[in-house]
């Protein structure tokens, strides 16, 4: 199957952007969840028929990012998506691009995501299963990792939030989305006011998260980056970690 043949247009809605026009966190996982659904209902992998059939689920495990240029409210937007495991393992690599209505990529980025199994809440590990939703590896947009290997920082977070039960999603655990709202409002007001200048978003999911669930949440600044780690309260590691780097991109 040539996953390539396949291109989804992408609406931007003024709340994935921030008041000074740039893009959240957020509004990035919502761009690629729009080209990634409906690509997976396309080659018959979608969660709805996942959980139905096998009783298993998607799970975003990381995802990256690589802005070429800010992308603005009005730009018109498409996106393709295709399999890059180049072997068989318990992690699934995804490629996925943007593209303006010139065609001129906009953005590159990829994710790594698992099968759970719903009924004990672990990795699918059936080879035979597994081996159902192999496809052709296509090519790599950038180097990425499906791992951060981070340690739950000991100074005093930024905030402390219990889960929401509104935060839940039909899996069963905090939604990926509310991590990357929790991301955007750990920053400072200045570097909220960079988001135009981000040249790199790296998510990585750990662990679950539930409703009530006590978090604390930490931040970490470099010269040109900001980490904010997102723990459950006096776990060793956190159950979520972002990574941003600023720097300069086209306007």
């Amino acid at each position: 199957m040539d996953e390539k043949q396949f291109s989804y247009p992408l609406e931007l809605g003024i709340a994935m952007f921030n008041e000074h026009g740039a893009l959240k966190p957020s509004g990035y996982q919502e761009l690629y969840m729009q080209g990634v659904e409906p690509h997976l209902k396309n080659i018959e992998m979608d969660e709805p028929r996942l959980i139905r059939d096998y009783g298993v689920a998607w799970v975003l495990i990381a995802m990256t990012v690589a802005p070429l240029r800010q992308i603005r409210p009005d730009d018109v937007l498409t996106m393709k998506t295709w399999n890059s495991t180049e072997k068989r393992r318990l992690l699934f690599r995804r490629e996925f691009e943007i593209l303006d209505e010139t065609g001129a990529r906009v953005l590159t980025g990829e994710s790594f995501s698992t099968l759970l199994m719903l009924q004990t809440r672990s990795v699918c590990t059936d080879r035979e299963l597994l081996a159902k939703f192999f496809l052709p590896a296509g090519e790599r947009l950038l180097e990425a990792s499906d791992r951060l290997r981070l340690k739950t920082p000991e100074t005093e977070p930024v905030e402390r939030l219990i889960a929401r039960p509104s935060w839940t999603d039909g899996v069963g655990h905090v939604n990926n989305f509310r991590y990357g709202e929790m991301t955007y409002d750990a920053l400072t007001d200045e570097q909220r006011g960079k988001m135009d200048q981000l040249s790199r978003l790296e998510l990585y999911f750990n662990s679950e998260t539930h409703a009530g669930d006590a978090l604390a949440l930490h931040r970490t600044e470099e010269e040109n980056a900001v980490t904010v780690a997102i723990s459950q309260e006096e776990a060793p590691r956190p159950a979520f970690a972002a990574r941003l780097y600023f720097g300069e991109i086209e306007a």
